[in-house]
């Protein structure tokens, strides 16, 4: 069964495939084989899986992990918002595989659109981070969200740091960094990169994005998160606003008491000193987003 879009969405572009003949799941098994002979590959990255019969697509994944490994990893593009749907996807495969998150995209898309008007409360409302956070592979944009395609429904610039850090800086989900959204887009639908703001969210990810999180989803307009850090290490205290400049006290623990945080992507110049209890009355501003670390690093 593939995916009850349109009633039964099968033929993807016409192609009109079996997928339970028996010559068309050679064929496949076949090309696989044959395309890890040839490249060395450590996973797949399945295209619109919707269209593939899924009792097709769970034997397969299985099969693929039984010979090469339960390390290969595989996960599809089930473009579909709908939680159910996804939930049910996932059930079908038992869950051998992971699904693009694009209830979490749309949420993003939606929330860049919506400015001050949105609550960012609800950013992960219905989001398969927030209902199978090991399942999850979260993205801002991928090639088929971009101006000018089929799927466009492109983050707007102002909130595309923010966006990432929600993915890159969390604990939970499995994040993908947009070739076009690090390298820029030229032509037509010509779009800025976001290199810099993205090898620093890159870099806090792989050095201090640990521990234990702590969120504070208390305001429709600011919200944020601390990751406690690993031992020995600075916590990270995270802070967007999606409307004016704004503040937030949050916990990073007493033995922080008396040092001061800087904003590692220096969008809010200063430093801000955390109090006798471990709190600090951390900064952002305006349609911003601020990373604080100890100014020990």
């Amino acid at each position: 069964m593939v995916d009850n879009e349109n009633g039964n969405y099968d033929y993807l572009m016409y192609a009109d495939l079996d997928f339970k003949h028996p010559e068309v799941i050679q064929n496949i098994y076949d090309w696989a084989d044959w395309f890890m002979e040839t490249t060395g590959v450590a996973g797949f990255r399945l295209d619109a899986v919707k269209h593939i019969d899924s009792f097709f697509m769970s034997n397969f994944i299985r099969d693929m992990k039984e010979k090469y490994g339960e390390d290969f990893y595989v996960f599809g593009e089930f473009w579909n918002p709908d939680k159910e749907a996804n939930l049910d996807y996932l059930e079908k495969t038992e869950e051998r595989f992971d699904l693009v998150d694009v209830r979490l995209h749309q949420n993003l898309f939606e929330a860049s659109q919506a400015g001050a008007n949105y609550d960012l409360r609800g950013i992960f409302t219905d989001s398969l981070v927030e209902l199978k956070p090991y399942k999850a592979v979260t993205f801002v944009d991928n090639h088929d969200t971009q101006r000018g395609q089929a799927l466009e429904s492109t983050v707007e610039e102002w909130f595309k740091p923010a966006a990432y850090a929600l993915i890159l800086l969390r604990q939970d989900g499995l994040p993908c960094v947009f070739y076009g959204d690090y390298y820029g887009i030229s032509g037509q639908y010509a779009q800025q990169d976001f290199k810099e703001v993205l090898d620093r969210l890159l870099a806090i990810r792989k050095d201090l994005a640990y521990g234990e999180q702590n969120d504070y989803f208390d305001d429709a307009n600011c919200i944020g998160w601390v990751r406690s850090g690993a031992e020995n290490q600075s916590p990270i205290a995270v802070l967007i606003s999606n409307d004016q400049e704004n503040s937030k006290s949050m916990f990073v623990g007493q033995e922080w008491a008396n040092q001061t945080f800087v904003d590692l992507l220096e969008n809010h110049l200063g430093q801000i000193t955390i109090d006798e209890e471990g709190y600090g009355q951390f900064l952002v501003s305006a349609a911003s987003v601020s990373v604080w670390v100890a100014n020990t690093i």
